[in-house]
């Protein structure tokens, strides 16, 4: 799941009131935040040698 599409869900969660599927929303979106900060360690570790 994207962020984007995590941070719909929890809206719609919120707006339904459904407490459950809001749960699962954040879950899915620290998930995908994870995901996104381990890819931009890792540019970051290959850009490192071509900034010397």
């Amino acid at each position: 799941m994207s962020i984007e599409d995590a941070k719909h869900a929890i809206e719609a969660a919120i707006h339904s009131g459904d407490f459950k599927s809001m749960g699962v929303a954040v879950f899915k979106a620290i998930n995908a935040l994870e995901a996104r900060i381990k890819r931009l360690e890792e540019d970051n570790e290959r850009a490192k040698p071509k900034l010397k």
